[in-house]
């Protein structure tokens, strides 16, 4: 066992470190568990241009040391393991790591997700280099840029839709044989003179020298291959939640996110759920700081008239 808290955090992205600021500033003794980078995905975002305040955009890596910085003057602690596993009893919730146990009266899941790959030669090369999986955080890279999205669902379609406003033109590349969005957003990407739709096409690799320059594609029918000339490339093939180490714990909708109500309850008493990871969340990171927010004050207020005098003894776990 490595020790007791009011609250632990699994995460360290912006909802995880916003509800572990609020909780800090509440007085209580906060963890938060990051599997990999502080700052979550923000950290590979070169130049956010849509979050409140900075007028010129940030750099990610810079926004995420200052939310860091401040949770953690507050009293937030913060550590590196991998989170393997949650017991859930009547007053207190047990976290599995890799490197150990820790128990805590509230727990606030705020691990995010990861946007599904395209797994092609190229990808790994030119993120922040022409590539992006999403347009309303970094779509001001593709102003005017011919710019090739990877999907035809509805988040494909919806983020084709977005970038046309900023780009010179849009090739939608599906592999599927048709569209699999919703109608009327088919209907609307077909009617937009900026947009250009190919289906039944795979992209094989990306390509170019500092930047992207252009993308091999591959038909399906016919296995012919060539090469389209394009300054970006923006994947939105799908999303994955990060939560399989608590699929039995609180209840998850058909796509694996965490149910959860305005408060961010989930339907286990002390548990919460917080930014990307959480149903019909927005995946921007504005709406990931608001949830963190409500997520600290809900487990606060908790705690506050619910356990405020409870102390937990390392004995009363079943091990």
């Amino acid at each position: 066992m490595h020790g007791n808290y009011d609250v632990i955090v699994i995460g360290a992205g912006p909802a995880g470190l916003t509800s572990g600021l609020y909780c800090a500033q509440g007085g209580l003794k906060v963890l938060a568990l990051e599997k990999e980078t502080i700052g979550g995905q923000i950290t590979n975002i070169e130049k956010i241009e849509n979050y409140p305040g900075f007028s010129e955009g940030v750099a990610g890596s810079q926004l995420r040391q200052a939310m860091a910085l401040q949770a953690m003057n507050y009293g937030l602690e913060i550590k590196i393991d991998e989170v393997q596993g949650i017991d859930s009893f009547q007053n207190k919730k047990r976290v599995k790591t890799a490197g150990g146990q820790y128990l805590s009266k509230v727990l606030i899941i705020a691990s995010g997700g990861h946007p599904l790959r395209l797994g092609v030669p190229g990808e790994n090369k030119f993120m922040n280099k022409g590539l992006a999986y999403c347009a309303i955080c970094e779509g001001g890279q593709f102003k005017d840029k011919v710019v090739a999205v990877a999907g035809g669902g509805d988040a494909g379609i919806t983020e084709a839709l977005y970038l046309s406003k900023l780009a010179k033109r849009i090739i939608i590349v599906e592999a599927m044989p048709v569209l699999t969005a919703k109608h009327f957003l088919q209907e609307r990407a077909r009617n937009n003179n900026k947009i250009e739709i190919i289906c039944n096409t795979r992209i094989k690799s990306i390509s170019g020298d500092a930047w992207v320059n252009s993308i091999e594609v591959v038909n399906n029918e016919a296995n012919e291959m060539k090469s389209l000339p394009v300054e970006g490339v923006l994947v939105h093939i799908g999303w994955k939640p990060n939560t399989k180490y608590i699929e039995d714990v609180v209840p998850l909708n058909s796509q694996g996110e965490i149910v959860v109500n305005g408060r961010m309850e989930t339907e286990v008493p002390g548990i919460y759920a917080a930014g990307d990871i959480r149903e019909d969340s927005r995946h921007q990171l504005a709406t990931a700081v608001g949830d963190g927010a409500t997520a600290g004050i809900s487990a606060l207020k908790y705690i506050q008239e619910t356990l405020d005098n409870y102390e937990i003894e390392d004995d009363d776990v079943i091990y």
